[in-house]
């Protein structure tokens, strides 16, 4: 046994099918087929009532629970469903103490007995133990008859039982226990009898289930490609595009599987692209292919799971279903993708994948056409989408997932700059979604957006975790929590969390970006210039370009740096605000203040509302210009206006270290040293990692034999070595 088990308390599951080894001997083929009904059963049923099955031991389950309800729920269930199958009888016993789980497997006397409690009861019934007895609360609706004290082989102390007597389950004498007792002593021999069957029976199942089909020893991961609709008619195209998100965000909750992002995936949307190409460009190991087609008021969905690299099926199958039958598709398609991958299920992962967000079609058709509006990403779609949502919840009230989405929209209506009363509806909207499902990743995600926007980064680093917990692959939570690590000047988890984002989404350029910029923060160029370019080869951007010139400028290289200011302006489109601001931040770094000067005042220009934005900085770099050159009413205008706008924004974001680097610079412009200085301090203290806005900053030229300022400087550089250190024993860690 490994030293990192652990031990807790559990309720112990035994179930067994009566008669098994008999029914073996009479009719193979159907005594196969019972047992795979009663392992589905048990899923299914345990999935719902947070059990967990530990091992599958022939014709019997040896599983776990957390409470005593939640266990005799299940077994009371699964009693039921097998008294409607014909031939089929099983007796299940449980017994609740200490047990030691190691290595997805569970020991102790607690469990022994559970085993000896089941093996000694009657077809259909239900037995357990004093402890667990006394564990069933006041007023519950399971009634119990008492049996008495029994002498069990191997338990040194007498056991006293009961009898569940809710229906259907039989209700065993005492005499019949004492029996059976009395039986298992006198035949030690059907112990070896039912081994040896239980025995022949699992190596027939893996000779079955996995000859052709070979255990995945592979990485686990999938890409699940958009769905193709397959219905005449083509307004239908939301709902394929719909259940494709939906069938991503059901896998995403397994941990163990690796899942590519909805938005990665949606450039591969009817294409002739090779399955194996597909796999190497999203780093995958297997590719979901799927199609969906309305036949009156049915549904079929048609999966294919693929190894591209060997061009072989891994595992297909056709769902011909009701359409409210459309949400138990989208879990079973996730637990059979967990099942080929070799991955087993927690038993919070399955209470989650058979979690449904709503009982209403017309509910959950409203909310994919109000989904397939909002990812337009433009104001009027998500108006229209409010709309949809609206009517969703009208059919729903309860719709957790449509409340989360609205709070996304109320939060976008914010960022296209309609108020910022709109947060408080996002914060409100996503406070309801929570309320009704505790555990909806997308209510914590939209949650921690708005906490993000509002400079609470704490707040929105709780919400962002919470978030995963309940989806470990929600790829825009990832990098959501990795930017509040970086502005917390957490750089080493900041860049681990970039990672697992561009393993998730390898399309989008805006990972390597960060990643990027955080290698140069960190003075290791080189990685930085290659995460830099692949960011580049993605898209075109105006801050990795101010990254990579940045480089060159702590290189010494500054004629260089300016040669990257022709990358942004190059074709016929219009240059934007933030083109002419990066345009503008390369020369001023680089010592152009001719150039500095013509960028920056155009980029004002572009900025219509730049006196409420708190996070342009043209502003202080123009005003110190115009100070330079001795036009003060130009810069005291530049300087009263940057500096009004931040004093108002670091009521509401004060965690962030930006703030008060930019404030720092406006007072150094000014003049005090003393309040320049302190403001430093302040943002090293909230996060500030990168300290070339320091040293290569002509606004601190003077400043940088300051006692005080080479304290930080050190601080800094304190913090960088030991980011360093860390990322270098991670990267040996991984390498051994």
């Amino acid at each position: 046994m490994s030293l990192d088990y652990s031990r807790k308390q559990s309720v112990v599951f035994f179930s067994d099918i009566v008669g098994y080894t008999r029914l073996m001997g009479k009719d193979e083929d159907k005594a196969f087929a019972l047992m795979r009904q009663n392992l589905q059963i048990h899923q299914e049923v345990l999935s719902n009532f947070r059990g967990k099955i530990i091992k599958e031991l022939g014709d019997g389950i040896l599983a776990v629970f957390e409470t005593v309800p939640e266990a005799l729920a299940a077994s009371l269930e699964i009693q039921r469903q097998q008294s409607l199958i014909p031939d089929m009888s099983i007796r299940i016993g449980l017994h609740i103490g200490d047990i030691i789980f190691d290595k997805g497997d569970v020991f102790g006397d607690a469990v022994n007995l559970a085993s000896r409690i089941q093996g000694i009861g009657v077809p259909n019934c239900l037995l357990i133990s004093e402890q667990v007895k006394d564990q069933i609360p006041p007023n519950s609706e399971f009634h119990t008859s008492r049996l008495g004290p029994f002498r069990l082989k191997n338990v040194d102390h007498p056991v006293e039982l009961f009898a569940v007597t809710n229906a259907p389950l039989a209700i065993p004498k005492r005499t019949e226990i004492i029996k059976n007792i009395q039986y298992q002593e006198k035949n030690p021999w059907k112990f070896w009898a039912v081994l040896g069957a239980t025995a022949f029976i699992l190596v027939y199942l893996i000779y079955s289930v996995f000859w052709n089909n070979p255990i995945w020893e592979k990485e686990k991961s999938v890409a699940i490609l958009p769905f193709a609709n397959s219905s005449e008619n083509p307004d239908q195209e939301f709902f394929s595009e719909g259940l494709t998100e939906d069938v991503i965000s059901q896998v995403s909750k397994i941990g163990s599987i690796k899942v590519i992002s909805e938005e990665a995936v949606q450039g591969f949307k009817n294409t002739d692209f090779p399955l194996d190409s597909i796999a190497k460009i999203l780093d995958v190991s297997t590719i979901l292919k799927g199609n969906v087609q309305w036949i009156g008021d049915r549904i079929q969905i048609n999966v294919q799971l693929i190894d591209p690299e060997e061009s072989r099926n891994l595992w297909a199958e056709t769902y011909n279903r009701e359409a409210t039958d459309i949400f138990k598709v989208q879990a079973d398609i996730a637990t059979e993708i967990a099942r080929v991958l070799n991955s087993s299920l927690s038993s919070e992962e399955r209470s989650l994948l058979s979690k449904t967000q709503t009982s209403s079609f017309e509910a959950y058709e409203l909310h994919l056409k109000g989904r397939e509006l909002y990812s337009r990403y433009d104001k009027q779609s998500v108006l229209e989408a409010i709309e949809y949502f609206k009517a969703a919840l009208k059919e729903d009230p309860n719709y957790a997932l449509a409340y989360a989405s609205l709070a996304d929209c109320y939060a976008q209506l914010s960022y296209y700059g309609e108020g910022d009363q709109w947060q408080d509806s996002s914060l409100e909207m996503s406070s309801k979604a929570l309320a009704i499902d505790p555990y909806l990743a997308e209510g914590f995600k939209s949650q921690g957006n708005v906490y993000y926007y509002r400079g609470q980064n704490e707040y929105a680093k709780i919400s962002f975790e919470k978030a995963l917990a309940s989806n470990p692959n929600l790829s825009s939570a990832i990098g959501n929590l990795a930017t509040v690590y970086f502005v917390a000047g957490n750089l080493t988890e900041a860049l681990k969390l970039q990672k697992k984002s561009v393993a998730l989404n390898p399309t989008n350029f805006l990972p390597y970006q960060i990643s990027g910029w955080i290698y140069r923060v960190l003075d290791q160029f080189d990685l930085a210039n290659d995460w830099l370019d692949r960011s580049s080869s993605l898209q075109k951007d105006p801050i990795t370009i101010e990254q990579k010139a940045f480089i060159e400028i702590e290189n010494g290289n500054q004629n260089r740096a300016l040669n990257f200011i022709d990358s942004l302006f190059t074709g016929d489109k219009d240059t934007t605000a933030l083109e002419y601001s990066t345009a503008g931040t390369i020369a001023f770094f680089s010592g152009d203040w001719d150039r500095t000067k013509e960028f920056l005042t155009k980029s004002i220009e572009k900025t219509p509302e730049f006196e409420q934005d708190e996070y342009f900085t043209s502003p202080i770099l123009l005003a110190y210009i115009f100070k330079e050159e001795n036009d003060r009413q130009k810069a005291e205008e530049l300087w009263e206006q940057a500096n009004s706008v931040r004093m108002l924004a670091m009521e509401h974001f004060g965690d962030d270290f930006n703030l008060y680097l930019d404030l720092a610079q406006l007072e150094a412009i000014k003049g005090d040293r003393l309040q320049a200085i302190n403001y430093l301090f302040i943002a090293e203290a909230k996060g500030l990692r990168d300290d070339f806005y320091i040293i290569n900053n002509p606004i601190f030229k003077n400043y940088l034999k300051e006692p005080k300022v080479l304290s930080i400087l050190e601080m800094i550089q304190k913090e960088r070595i030991q980011a360093n250190q860390t990322l270098q024993s991670s990267d040996l860690q991984r390498n051994r």
